[in-house]
Order: C-alpha cells, then structure tokens, then sequence
C-alpha cells in the first residue's frame, strides 16, 4: 500500500525545507515503497485554482506534513493561511489520518502571533516536535514515518520472530496448545503449573503476544507455536519428510507434508522417522536390547535446530528432512547465522530467531549455551556412528547423520545399561528368557508343541510360559487353536 503525503508550510520561507522532505522521502530505502510526496508547487498546471487544487490533494492524503517557520502566510478571505487551511481540511476530512507537526528553532517570541496560535491548535491533535536544521528536519521525517509504518503494521524493524502482522488476532491462539506446551514445561523444568491465565503467560512469560493499537495481538512466534492454523498463516512453517529407496532422490517409499503448532510437528517427524529406520532387538546374556539405526535425540536436536535457526523470511522454503538407506539429511533454509562458519560451529553460538529460542528453552529442548552441535557429535559416538556432517547447500545448512548399513549389529556393545532390558527382572524364567532369545536372535517361531519338545515341559507349562512371554511384551500371538505361533515382537530383518 502507497501512503499519500502532503507537504505543507510558507512555501516562500520554507520551500527549501518543503523540498528536503520530498527528496528524503524519495531516496530513503523502505520509506519511498511506501509513501508518495505531494508537493504543490510541483504538480502540473491546470485550469482549477491553487485552492481548489490543493484542497482535493489533502483530502485524498494519508498523512499531513506540516512546517512552521516565523511567518504565517498570506491570508484568505477567511483570515486563515494556506497551510493552516491545509491542516484544518486534512482533521475534517481524513479520519484515520496521521498528522505530523514540525515547528523551525526555539525561539517562539520572532514568530509571528498567528504561528504560535496555528501551532497551539495543531500540537494538541498532531505528532509534533522541533527541528533546528534541514538535516534534522529530514532525520526526524523519516523516524516518524518509520513509526507510522511500524504502527500500521506496514512493515516491522523486529525480527521475524518478534513481528506482529496487523491481521492476526488473539482468537488465532489455541489455547489448549498453550496448556499442552505448560504441562510439558512442568514435567522438564519439574515445576508446578503457573496459577496465572494462559494470556497472562504468553504476554509477561513467553512473550509471543503483545499490544498493538489498543488491541492484543499473537507475534509470528505466537502462531507458530500455539495456532493449529500455523501453516495457514506461515506457510513456510512446512516440514517435508521423505523416506527415499537407496542412496539417491529417485523413489520414494513414504513421505510426508508436515505443517501445524511447531510441537505437533516435531511429534510428527518423530513417529514418521521411527517407522522409516530400523530398531533391532538382541538378547545378550540376560538383557534385551533393542538397537537403533540412529539415536533419535541427535537426530531431535538438528530438527530443532533447523526450526529455531532457519530463515522465516524465506517463504516457500520448508525444512527438508530426507532419509536414505545410508544416511539422513536435516536441511534449513538460510544458511549460517552472521559470524558463525563451518569452522567455527559448534563453538561460536548466534541465533536468528531469539524469541523462538527462548520458548524452545523454558522446555529444556534448546539450552542458552549454544551446545546443539556438540549434543549432536556426542549421541552419534555415543552410539558408535560418526560424527554428523555439516555444510553448506544452496543457501541452506544441512546436517547429515551417516548410518551403520548392514553392520547395526555392531553398535550393540555402546548402548548403555539404562536402555537395556533386563528379563530375569521382568520375572521370566530361564526357559522363557532362552525362548526370547531363540525368536529375537535365530528368528525361531515356536508353537506349543515346539516349546514342549525345546525345553522337555508338558503342554500346560508350554501355555503357561508362551503366555507370560506375550503379557511381558516379548512376543506376539499368531493364529488361533493348533495353529497358534509364537514370534518375537521386532521385525524379522537384521
């Protein structure tokens, strides 16, 4: 939208001013996108007199500009100057209209008594203030129009993040998703819940809602996490998640458009992830471990450096997360943050979106120290992969988190005894841990008369037994009567 501006004031006392206006108006990046400079003295000649033309511009005008000097001005008819005619016109005919009052010096006793008189009158409903030079003036200009704009809700000096956008509204906030969000933060920061209203919170704890022009309104920050319309609002808050046949972007197996709150993506892209990688179960000694393809909270922590990182100012650029048999690739729009390089990452920590940071922070998903990078390196050794990858593609930073291929076996000895199963504990016996170990380890299907010939027991005790390993979810029930097998809980593949 273009704003009409009328540039009023003593055209013979002040016309160099008049004319600094328009030109700072028109050279100034941002500020010429957005207003169009009336000048009188340089529109074309035509038959209407100069009343008459200057006062069907000020009626079709957005903001009046006006300027004081010493001296009033030659009178009409009515005992009013042109510019003071100009002013009155602009109250009466512009409801909505911004009117920006700017007075030459300090010294009020040289001006003529009708100035002061103008300028009494205007001061009460306009914007006003002093300027004592022509560099000053122009300064001045440009700052209010930049709060115009930014009041309007035209444009905003806040990061995208911290933007509010004039159209969205509080009833865009889900406030269920907010009451989710806080039971999250309690469980993680193990505190109570706030006794405090879900607005309250979001206004003085999270900081994502905010007044504007009277009205509360969500910021960009506010909708991405709390509206079930996110997408609709940001479309470019987008996840596309695909499970890809092979090594290359060919064929693809299961793929997924993910948008919504950002904590319902992230569920997402979690369920979707651990449907389309492996997890193998062994049984070594008397514990059940189940061997994944990857550990999940590196993966975790690059998504949730992707979102909080990436460039909103991009649309149409999602988050690509790509699964291949080999490997995985977290991709976010907009490259590096300003100071951080390839080589410097993971020790130099800048955001892009601190307000997005923040939320991610009060759930304990982000710390404030910067260590993503190095959480990520340490859960890949952990588990015995190597370390992720990190570059450059496009104008967009990709992690890549390199697999264990057919050699997943392997990385049994590195997980910890925490993530292990211990079966004596659940309460099986020797011949029911032996058994689990035959259908996860050897892929053996047993049937009732298979477990009494394996282990000498009568058919009673193979029912007894086969039923204590289903009720302790180590196995699963196949068929009815006589047809009925046994088989272990995972997929058979290796």
């Amino acid at each position: 939208m273009n704003y009409k501006v009328f540039i009023s004031g003593n055209q013979t006392e002040l016309g160099k001013e008049r004319r600094a206006i328009k030109e700072s108006i028109k050279n100034t990046p941002i500020i010429r996108e957005f207003f169009e400079p009336f000048l009188f003295e340089d529109s074309p000649a035509s038959g209407d007199t100069a009343e008459f033309t200057f006062i069907e511009e000020v009626k079709q005008s957005d903001i009046y500009i006006g300027i004081l000097g010493n001296i009033y001005g030659k009178k009409n008819k009515f005992g009013i100057s042109a510019s003071e005619t100009e002013y009155d016109v602009f109250s009466q005919s512009v409801t909505n209209g911004e009117k920006l009052i700017f007075i030459k010096g300090r010294d009020d006793e040289s001006r003529e008594p009708e100035v002061m008189k103008f300028f009494e009158k205007a001061r009460e409903f306009s914007t006003y203030n002093r300027f004592e030079s022509i560099e000053d003036l122009q300064n001045k200009i440009i700052s209010s129009l930049e709060s115009f704009l930014k009041k309007e809700g035209s444009i905003s000096f806040d990061d995208f993040d911290e933007r509010i956008n004039p159209k969205f509204t509080y009833d865009m906030i889900d406030e269920d998703e907010v009451r989710h969000f806080l039971q999250k933060r309690a469980i993680k920061l193990d505190v109570g819940l706030p006794a405090t209203s879900e607005k309250e919170i979001l206004l003085s704890i999270l900081k994502v809602i905010k007044e504007s022009n009277g009205e509360i309104r969500p910021t960009n920050a506010g909708i991405l996490f709390f509206s079930q319309d996110a997408s609709n609002y940001i479309p470019q808050n987008e996840i596309r998640i695909a499970r890809f046949d092979g090594v290359t972007r060919v064929n693809t197996i299961d793929s997924q458009e993910l948008t919504g709150p950002i904590y319902t993506i992230i569920d997402h892209v979690e369920s979707f992830f651990k449907r389309n990688t492996r997890t193998v179960p062994q049984i070594v000694g008397f514990k059940r471990i189940d061997i994944s393809e990857y550990p999940y909270e590196a993966i975790r922590e690059a998504l949730i450096n992707a979102i909080a990182h990436r460039d909103y100012n991009r649309k149409g650029a999602p988050i690509m997360f790509s699964i291949f048999d080999d490997r995985v690739e977290i991709s976010s729009p907009g490259g590096l943050v300003s100071g951080v390089t390839l080589q410097n990452i993971g020790t130099k920590h800048e955001t892009r979106n601190r307000r997005i940071c923040a939320i991610f922070h009060e759930t304990k998903d982000m710390e404030k120290f910067g260590t993503g990078i190095q959480k990520m390196r340490h859960y890949m050794q952990q588990h015995g992969l190597k370390e992720p990858e990190f570059k450059l593609e496009d104008d967009s930073f990709v992690v890549v988190f390199y697999g264990p291929g057919d050699k997943i076996l392997d990385l049994a000895s590195n997980i910890p005894d925490d993530k292990k199963i211990d079966l004596k504990i659940m309460g099986l016996n020797y011949r029911q841990i032996k058994a689990v170990k035959m259908m996860i380890n050897q892929k053996i299907i047993f049937t009732n008369s298979k477990y009494q010939k394996q282990f000498g027991v009568s058919r009673y005790t193979a029912s007894r037994d086969l039923k204590g390993i289903v009720d302790k979810d180590q196995a699963y029930v196949v068929g009815k009567g006589k047809a009925t097998k046994y088989k272990a809980t995972a997929n058979d593949e290796a």
